[in-house]
């Protein structure tokens, strides 16, 4: 394995660390709320695609889905550059 690559699978292994740490904290604000509101621990799924769509649309939570949004798409585009790599 070329020190290159290396390079590439560590960017991409915290890239993947940051994506995840804010994909959970997503998930956890939305069961949060989805609590709050209907005052059960568990909800279920009807809930939760409601307090997603509401997660989507909200002001302010501009800014967290903006930068999911971009960690989603870089965490791709590094997974395809890696597949490329590989290949030659």
């Amino acid at each position: 394995m070329s020190t290159g690559m290396i390079i590439r699978l560590v960017l991409m292994g915290l890239v993947f660390l940051v994506w995840a740490g804010m994909m959970f904290s997503t998930l956890f604000t939305l069961r949060a709320r989805a609590e709050a509101r209907t005052g059960r621990a568990l909800s279920g799924p009807r809930v939760f695609l409601k307090e997603l769509g509401v997660w989507l649309r909200s002001p302010e939570d501009k800014s967290s889905r903006r930068t999911l949004l971009f960690l989603t798409f870089v965490l791709l585009v590094m997974a395809a550059q890696n597949a490329f790599a590989t290949g030659s």
